[in-house]
């Protein structure tokens, strides 16, 4: 059973600490040779009990580590919920849009936990797109809130290319869930382009 490095160092500081009182107190040894055994014993154990490798030492493919499935989670979990914030802030006829949005992301995020795979070919969207995609719809939120009734007219290419978000996560979550890398790959190049545009 592998043990966390700090449960390891409790472990074996408490042992040579007994090693220690029992040389010392119980065998009447002195003080610096029962320290200096104590020592030994303490780095023996560290080195005989298991140590539980950290997130970013577990690779799960090629060098892609738990440490970046868990990241990735973070992300998306947290662009999920600014978005929830941001869809309570919009007109009630764009909500629609926006929670469709929250739930491909989640879907996306499920399937990449899952599929170290998804991950790789989806770490494009989910470190640059998918913050772009987040910032623009709180910028809508944004002006929405400042402008109800007013200046409409000033909002509706901000609602296009929201409402030009769905197809995108639409085919992003269908390749992660079939597996379809090549089609992730052209979606992404895809979405290279309509952020580069929009």
């Amino acid at each position: 059973m592998a043990l966390t490095d700090p449960l390891r160092q409790i472990l074996a500081g408490c042992a040579s600490a007994v090693i220690f009182l029992t040389l010392y107190f119980g065998l009447t040894l002195v003080w610096w040779a029962a320290f200096g055994l104590a020592l030994v014993s303490y780095l023996a154990l560290l080195l005989l009990l298991p140590r539980k490798p950290l997130d970013d030492e577990i690779v799960l493919s090629g060098t892609t580590t738990q440490a970046d499935l868990s990241e990735a989670a973070r992300i998306m979990d947290n662009a999920a919920y600014r978005l929830l914030n941001a869809v309570l802030r919009i007109p009630e006829e764009e909500r629609g849009t926006v929670e469709a949005i929250i739930d491909h992301v989640r879907s996306i995020r499920q399937q990449v936990s899952i599929d170290v795979e998804d991950y790789r070919r989806a770490r494009r969207f989910i470190t640059s797109y998918l913050g772009n995609m987040v910032d623009a719809v709180e910028s809508y939120a944004d002006l929405s809130e400042k402008s109800r009734g007013q200046h409409s007219e000033r909002l509706a290419p901000l609602a296009e290319r929201i409402n030009s978000f769905v197809p995108a996560l639409q085919k992003i979550d269908a390749a992660c869930l079939e597996n379809d890398f090549l089609a992730l790959e052209s979606q992404m190049e895809a979405l290279d382009f309509q952020m580069k545009r929009g």
